[in-house]
């Protein structure tokens, strides 16, 4: 297969993924928790549950080991390099602090964690940022220790182009030009840790019994399946430990619903980079056009 279509791969594979979680997981959970945990005369759905993630962690763990060991280099000696952090150069720090001041400064907004509010809500498949902070300077006001912020991504590409001579391309993830950034959004705090997570929520649409109003009820049932049950929670595998608690007991997971990957939570961005990248002989050959 051309490396790109590999690459491809691991998108479709993560967004059919999704949707597995969406609907079928979702639906298994939903089941057991109104009390109906009969799926047959050997198993249980709680017990079905457990063996489906438990294969999925496999294949996750597989899915990683492939980007990070066999496509990363791969493509990086094709001159196509995802640039972390920490390999940012003078001509792009330029380049990126303009971009996010410009770009993305107007469309963020950090999202404090304290006891005194509710959680802050984190939307289906929607990529974050959630922070450690310790106050940085004197207050006599309780400070926050935790803030989640939302990745614009429907807004702003999930790679950004870096410039690069002819011939290469150089990308950094959303989540890391924010990061980056961050001291501008958090004006008195020090940012302890920032690590990416996502939200799977349940899918499930209910039409009301309301046929003298299609569309209303629609979108009523639609604002309903954005507040779902969260069914799993995607994190960098260097997430600390207790703010890794302190998510699972605000969404209701279970240690079976939690995915630890490696720099990346969402694959499925992938088709992004996929389609950003000109390099024809990396692709597939486009199908003939039937006249």
């Amino acid at each position: 297969m051309p490396l790109l279509e590999r690459l491809k791969f691991l998108a479709i594979f993560s967004a059919n993924l999704d949707e597995f979680f969406m609907v079928r997981m979702a639906g298994l959970k939903r089941r057991v928790r109104t009390g109906d945990d009969t799926a047959g005369p050997t198993a249980s759905r709680r017990r079905n549950i457990g063996a489906a993630a438990a294969r999925v962690h496999d294949l996750v763990d597989a899915q990683h080991r492939c980007f990070r060991d066999d496509l990363q280099p791969l493509l990086a000696s094709e001159g196509i390099v995802l640039v972390r952090p920490k390999e940012v150069g003078e001509e792009h720090q330029r380049f990126l602090a303009d971009y996010f001041h410009r770009t993305l400064l107007p469309v963020l907004t950090p999202l404090s964690v304290d006891p005194g509010q509710p959680f802050p809500y984190l939307g289906n498949r929607s990529p974050c940022l959630i922070a450690s902070l310790r106050c940085s300077v004197p207050s006599v006001l309780p400070g926050s220790s935790l803030s989640v912020l939302h990745i614009p991504s429907p807004l702003l590409p999930r790679f950004i182009a870096l410039p690069e001579r002819a011939g290469g391309h150089r990308f950094m993830l959303l989540d890391d030009v924010i990061r980056l950034h961050l001291p501008s959004l958090y004006k008195g705090y020090e940012i302890v840790s920032a690590h990416s997570i996502r939200i799977t929520r349940d899918a499930r649409l209910t039409m009301r019994e309301r046929p003298e109003d299609v569309l209303a009820s629609m979108e009523e049932s639609l604002r309903e399946r954005g507040l779902a049950t969260a069914v799993r929670l995607q994190h960098d595998a260097d997430l600390p430990v207790d703010t890794l608690a302190t998510l699972r007991d605000e969404l209701a997971l279970e240690p079976q619903d939690v995915y630890a990957g490696e720099g990346f939570t969402a694959f499925s961005d992938l088709l992004q980079l996929h389609a950003a990248v000109d390099a024809p002989g990396l692709k597939d050959r486009p199908s003939p056009r039937i006249v």
